[in-house]
């Protein structure tokens, strides 16, 4: 008879792999071209998709989960001609890019579009010129951070970014870390007043011992 631990890890490993298991999806399957089509993406939790993901004119928010188990794009992510979309296109467990013809990501001619694309994305390669194409996008930002996530995920040594974007920054307050710069001198002249102090007593302790 089976004990009771093999039973538990025999179910456990049934669990893991249901857990785990890849489901195979074509890109036009979570591909829409109008808000009609929205309605029809498919209900399957696509982990691993062969074929371009193409995103085009939708306007106001949209309930699409579909996006959230993607982990592994063959093809190129391209979103067109949105307006107020805003994070209806999550990818965040988004974890590697392999596109071909197209830049493996192109967002252009959108307004009120929050991409979300997580610090997952690790490997992005393109046997286009172009690696990143971003355009005529309203508003035209993007975060330091996000920017590091996509150079650093390309195979490439130096990916091409083609875009219009500005840095979302802040500036900084120059008062603050002069401030602290001086703090910090003036806790570092302490310690070292001390340490001499504390060398010099103990030198006249061992003089004493002497005589």
């Amino acid at each position: 008879m089976l004990s009771k631990v093999q039973i538990s890890l025999a179910i456990l490993s049934i669990l893991v792999i249901f857990i785990h298991a890849e489901t195979v999806c074509n890109g036009t399957e979570l591909s829409v071209e109008n808000d009609a089509e929205v309605g029809l993406l498919t209900e399957k939790p696509c982990t691993k998709v062969y074929g371009n993901i193409v995103i085009r004119n939708l306007h106001s928010p949209k309930r699409m989960p579909n996006y959230w188990t993607v982990e592994e794009l063959y093809g190129s992510l391209i979103v067109e001609n949105t307006t107020n979309l805003g994070d209806s296109v999550n990818l965040q467990n988004l974890r590697a890019i392999r596109a071909d013809a197209f830049p493996a990501i192109v967002v252009r001619g959108n307004q009120g579009l929050k991409l979300a694309i997580g610090a997952r994305l690790g490997l992005v390669s393109t046997k286009n010129s172009i690696t990143y194409y971003f355009a005529d996008n309203w508003p035209a930002y993007m975060t330091e951070s996000q920017h590091y996530t996509l150079f650093m995920a390309s195979e490439k040594r130096r990916p091409i970014f083609v875009t219009d974007n500005h840095f979302l920054t802040k500036q900084c307050d120059g008062w603050y870390y002069s401030l602290w710069t001086f703090v910090f001198g003036i806790l570092c002249f302490v310690v070292s007043v001390a340490l001499i102090g504390i060398s010099i007593y103990g030198r006249r302790d061992e003089k004493k011992k002497i005589l």
